[in-house]
């Protein structure tokens, strides 16, 4: 058998591989655009009494971001005596303290917190400053978020529904990118393309990872984990918290939803994505190896459809052709299950968006090699 008989062989393989997990992410998300349609998909109202929250945000140099996202938990339908904000500034070099002082003043349930260095090893950047503030923690259920993102005004009362009826005692929300121009835009399909594939995952039972700058976690699971005090260091803390749950038996799910929604900010030039994503890959290969395929097939599908072009044009085509189809399908059914409205130029992207994603991920991949380090909040982790 000649070497290009089994390189089409196993390019065939692993592209009918990957196309058959799209169908069953097209399945899973036209099921829950149903549901969503007929109404029969929206949280229970909270039952009882509405407990006490904590919501916890780690900042370290966020004066561009911080009073955005105070303001929208500030403006939560839900009575602001029950939320405990809790702002951890983590040794900032800029102005975030003294904003997040001047907010407080009109506003008694937030609290700024000066963050210390630990003396644990596995106690450093976020993880050291969320298990500060987790101490400090007064709520019944604790909410993560980060200072570049602004939750809707139902988040908490979404979250706090969807647990109880899912009977979690974590999940993850929902996390979208603002954009402003084409970069931007890229940022926001590629978001949307990785959260219908982690609710396709949760609805099937792979258990993959938890989305730390929208989540929220019962008091009483974190604390029988040990907190982060007894969780490995990693700069993927949401998902050694999630691997730390997942151990003890305690249920995550992921909510996909309009109340579950948060919009973070994005990155504005390709040095900084490429340090985020390389903090990402050092989380992405602990998930499970189906994770790792189809994000890596789809991280660098042009390359396979540059291949298939080698042994026939028209399959080539067909299949970008075939791809390009599902993604609009996909990012439209995502629009309409959360209810967002994206620019009207927006499927025009997705001629692009393989090319784009193609050249952007084979230059981290060389990025990912490089022995720097993960470099995030001007600190580097080895």
């Amino acid at each position: 058998m000649m070497w290009t008989t089994v390189l089409y062989i196993l390019l065939v393989l692993l592209l009918s591989l990957y196309f058959l997990l799209n169908v069953v992410i097209f399945l899973v998300l036209a099921g829950k655009q149903d549901r969503v349609k007929n109404g029969e998909d929206l949280p229970n109202p909270l039952k009882g009494d509405k407990p006490l929250v904590s919501v916890l945000i780690a900042a370290r140099n966020e004066e561009a971001s911080i009073i955005r996202c105070l303001q929208a938990l500030v403006y939560q339908h839900y009575p602001p005596a029950n939320i405990q904000i809790l702002v951890g500034d983590d040794d900032s070099e800029d102005n975030t303290a003294a904003l997040v002082k001047d907010f407080m003043i009109n506003h008694s349930n937030i609290e700024l917190v000066s963050i210390a260095p630990s003396t644990q090893r596995n106690l450093k950047g976020k993880t050291n400053v969320l298990a500060t503030l987790f101490k400090k923690a007064t709520g019944q259920f604790v909410f993560i978020t980060d200072a570049d993102i602004a939750v809707n005004p139902h988040w908490i009362t979404s979250m706090l529904a969807g647990l109880e009826k899912k009977q979690a005692q974590a999940a993850s929300g929902t996390t979208f990118v603002t954009h402003e121009n084409n970069f931007h835009f890229f940022q926001t399909l590629e978001w949307m393309q990785a959260l219908g594939f982690l609710y396709t995952a949760d609805q099937v039972g792979i258990q993959v990872t938890a989305v730390g700058n929208n989540m929220v976690i019962s008091k009483a699971a974190y604390d029988g984990v040990g907190g982060y005090e007894h969780i490995p260091f990693s700069v993927t803390e949401d998902l050694e918290l999630y691997l730390a749950l997942k151990k003890k038996n305690y249920k995550h799910r992921l909510f996909l939803s309009p109340g579950a929604l948060a919009w973070t900010k994005p990155l504005d030039s390709l040095g900084a994505l490429f340090k985020q994503r390389k903090r990402w890959l050092k989380g992405v290969q602990r998930t499970p190896w189906l994770c790792q395929f189809y994000m890596a097939m789809h991280a660098v599908f042009g390359l396979f459809i540059g291949a298939m072009c080698y042994f026939s044009w028209g399959t080539a085509l067909f299949l970008y052709v075939t791809a390009l189809m599902a993604q609009f399908i996909r990012i439209r059914m995502m629009c309409n299950i959360t209810k967002v409205t994206l620019k009207k130029f927006w499927w025009t992207h997705l001629l692009v968006v393989d090319v784009y994603q193609t050249l952007l991920n084979v230059c981290l991949l060389i990025y990912f090699v490089l022995p720097t380090g993960v470099e995030w909040k001007k600190r580097t982790y080895v």
